[in-house]
């Protein structure tokens, strides 16, 4: 069963991928989709001009966008939790989401995201880069790394980025175009994602899960005490430092195009470890289509909810989580290892 599981999450996948492209309160819908799909064969004609724009150039990038954006926070998850042996640690937990935050909302409140639709995500991206770079710096992580400095010097920052990002937005209050977009884009959602962002995404996805997935091995080692990760002839300090960056690395290309997505890297890897064991050489994969198919349905659901709910990704995902991480935290107060 395990041996087939990923490919019944990829067929999974799939269909939640046509779904999301064929399924909307409004036209083009499924029958559209599959004629649109059987013509690139040739052998029908394809739908006319404005469906295909609608599925080529708006639904597409959006999907795309959940896809790769889930996988790589599943990814950053599964990483992190191996790396601070920590089962309740997340992508967000050293700042890189915050910093990300910051950087969006400044782009947005002070009229840089008007420019062209790859500021929002750069300035994201910058900043996500910038805290992260400021958390590595402040844990002393180029010297002696310490995984407790480093955990403290992402609440610190997280908390002082979260305050100046909520400094910013006072700028917009009297502006309510700028405030409701810089609200939707602390939200989270994938709403006006194009090939652009699309393509930072997936090459995002792609550069550093390539980087994460030769690296299996040593991830089951750091889930060990340092020493005996060293006596298997793994530096645990350096091993751990490069993951982390590496994790961040897929944390700040996804909440560049996404804005705030809650839960994804936190639940998803638990999910998968229940499904196919610690091992990383087939955790990994596992995540990745789990959280890549969650994100995909959870933004089904954004889409197919009635309009005048403005239903937001990051609140989708955060009511699906939270229950899930309430029992996580009823298991550890019964003494049960999670």
């Amino acid at each position: 069963m395990k041996r087939r599981l990923p490919l019944l999450l990829l067929l999974a996948l799939l269909v939640a991928a046509l779904l999301h492209l064929g399924l909307a309160r409004e036209r083009p819908g499924l029958g559209a989709l599959l004629a649109w799909l059987w013509s690139w064969t040739g052998m029908t004609e394809s739908p006319d001009a404005a469906d295909r724009f609608v599925l080529g150039t708006i639904r597409a990038p959006r999907v795309l966008v959940a896809i790769f954006g889930g996988g790589a926070l599943a990814l950053a998850g599964t990483v992190m939790q191996a790396t601070f042996r920590n089962p309740l640690a997340s992508p967000d937990i050293i700042g890189t989401a915050a910093g990300a935050a910051f950087g969006g909302a400044l782009a947005i409140v002070f009229g840089w995201a008007d420019l062209g639709v790859v500021f929002t995500p750069l300035l994201a991206l910058l900043g996500a880069v910038g805290v992260t770079s400021l958390v590595f710096v402040l844990a002393g992580a180029h010297g002696r790394f310490s995984v407790a400095n480093l955990l403290l010097a992402g609440i610190a920052l997280n908390t002082l980025f979260g305050a100046l990002t909520s400094f910013v937005v006072t700028f917009a209050f009297d502006n309510y175009t700028a405030s409701s977009r810089v609200l939707f884009w602390l939200m989270g959602g994938l709403d006006a994602r194009t090939w652009q962002h699309a393509w930072i995404t997936a090459g995002g996805f792609a550069l550093f899960s390539l980087l994460v997935w030769p690296r299996a091995r040593e991830l089951d080692l750091l889930t060990l005490r340092d020493d005996s990760a060293h006596s298997l002839g793994v530096d645990a300090q350096r091993a751990r430092r490069t993951l982390v960056w590496w994790a961040c690395g897929l944390t700040a290309t996804t909440v560049a195009n996404s804005g705030g997505i809650a839960f994804v890297g936190l639940i998803v890897p638990h999910l998968a470890r229940l499904l196919v064991g610690p091992a990383h050489r087939v955790l990994l994969p596992t995540a990745a289509l789990l959280g890549a198919t969650l994100m995909v349905v959870s933004d089904l659901g954004c889409r197919v909810a009635p309009a005048g709910w403005n239903l937001r990704l990051g609140v989708v995902t955060a009511v699906a989580g939270a229950p899930y991480f309430l029992y996580l935290l009823a298991r550890q107060r019964r003494g049960v290892a999670l």
